[in-house]
């Protein structure tokens, strides 16, 4: 695989819509940009934050979502594919922002780092994605006939997420 190498200015949390400016070195015409990438990245974090159709386009019809943290949450056997309601509204709108996009391939796989607030914001929960991306024809367009997500890969501080619902989460 070929990484197109990735380099963010400085920059704090940054809230949804606010994308770290990306350099990258091209590999050839058909590679995923930085560009799309950051709005793929933002897309799917709107779905958390503030769900809306347009960023749900930005989902394959198929798209596969593992995450051990969301199946031990929900009850689902640890392994499986999960069973996120894409794409309808997951949950109420929970605060969200993106911490660094770390890594983007010329063939569409994206790897970054979040924080979240689901339930009182004293504590963060913090969290990593990979998504897995296709690309239907047009490599400047999100959503049917341009990039779309296929598969997420998603994990996160589940204990964080318990406490910050007012669940007491016992450790071991």
């Amino acid at each position: 695989m070929r990484l197109i190498h990735v380099v963010l200015q400085s920059f704090s949390l940054l809230s949804i819509g606010f994308a770290p400016v990306l350099a990258d070195t091209p590999c050839d015409a058909n590679c995923l940009s930085s560009g799309v990438a950051t709005a793929l990245v933002n897309n799917f974090l709107s779905l958390i934050a503030n769900f809306n159709v347009d960023a749900a386009n930005a989902l394959a019809p198929n798209v596969v979502d593992m995450s051990d943290s969301i199946n031990y949450l929900t009850g689902a056997p640890l392994g499986s594919s999960t069973s996120r309601l894409w794409p309808e509204p997951p949950q109420a709108g929970i605060p969200i922002s993106l911490i660094n996009i770390d890594a983007v391939t010329c063939e569409g796989t994206i790897a970054f780092r979040w924080v979240a607030y689901p339930g009182s914001r004293d504590l963060e929960v913090r969290g990593i994605d990979v998504l897995y991306t296709a690309n239907g024809g047009d490599k400047n367009k999100i959503g049917p006939g341009g990039w779309q997500i296929t598969h997420v890969f998603s994990e996160f501080n589940t204990a964080a997420w318990i406490e910050s619902l007012g669940v007491p989460c016992r450790r071991p």
